[in-house]
């Protein structure tokens, strides 16, 4: 090769290089470090909007990082049909589940005054005290109020020709009764509540002579109208409810 084209090509190697290096200075930016480094250990936080309108924060998993395992609202509304009729009675289920009603008078809290909370039969959520029951005559266990406005949820029911609003349980979405106006104040609201829906827990203190009266008064009271020969208006609690129309 000719020596004047050596000598073009090395000068021009050299610009090059030169013109390299100081682009580089002026940016004073490694060429290694161009790529953003990802942290392992950070985890991004995400808003999720469940079906009732809540938004909760979920953490991706980072690495080296135990998942926790704890029961949320969530876990209790994805609970299936299956498992719903193995830790029910049937007819439990049918009204918890499938929005049916039991017979009048036929629920073990129907007339009960016991002090205490009612909890709901699928999830044991706290939903109504028994300071706010009353005597509404109708056969089903009434309250004015619920424990907590939030542990109730509420939604139009159509499936009779007056409509009505639905009460659920919030935490598990069982079905548990309906609302009406027609309550005593302050709230002028009466909660009709399935007995089937409800489980009860007793308050603590409460003076056992004091219960034992009240169950001997209960009794005299049924013998005296089996022996002047009334109709008793009890039925077995854990009959199947009727799928006939809601009389309430």
């Amino acid at each position: 090769m000719p020596r004047l084209q050596v000598q073009f090509w090395s000068r021009v190697s050299i610009t090059a290089l030169l013109g390299l290096i100081v682009t580089l200075s002026a940016s004073g930016q490694d060429p290694s470090e161009s790529q953003p480094k990802s942290d392992s250990k950070t985890a991004d936080k995400t808003d999720v909007k469940s079906e009732d309108g809540t938004k909760t924060k979920t953490k991706t998993k980072a690495k080296g990082e135990s998942e926790a395992v704890t029961k949320t609202d969530q876990d209790w509304l994805r609970v299936t049909d299956q498992q719903w009729q193995r830790l029910l009675t049937r007819a439990q289920y049918l009204v918890t589940r499938h929005k049916q009603t039991e017979q009048p008078f036929s629920g073990k809290y129907a007339t009960s005054h016991s002090p205490g909370t009612y909890l709901c039969v699928c999830c044991k959520a706290e939903l109504f005290s028994s300071r706010n029951k009353f005597d509404s005559g109708t056969g089903w266990p009434s309250f004015s109020q619920p424990i907590d406005v939030r542990a109730i949820a509420q939604a139009a029911d159509y499936s009779e020709a007056e409509p009505r609003m639905e009460v659920m349980c919030r935490r598990c979405g069982a079905h548990l009764g309906h609302i009406f106006d027609d309550g005593p104040e302050p709230t002028g609201l009466r909660f009709c509540i399935n007995s089937l829906s409800l489980d009860f827990k007793g308050a603590v203190g409460v003076n056992p002579s004091a219960k034992t009266k009240a169950k001997a008064k209960v009794k005299a009271k049924a013998k005296t109208t089996k022996a002047t020969g009334a109709p008793r208006k009890t039925q077995p609690e854990d009959t199947d409810p009727s799928p006939d129309s809601d009389p309430r």
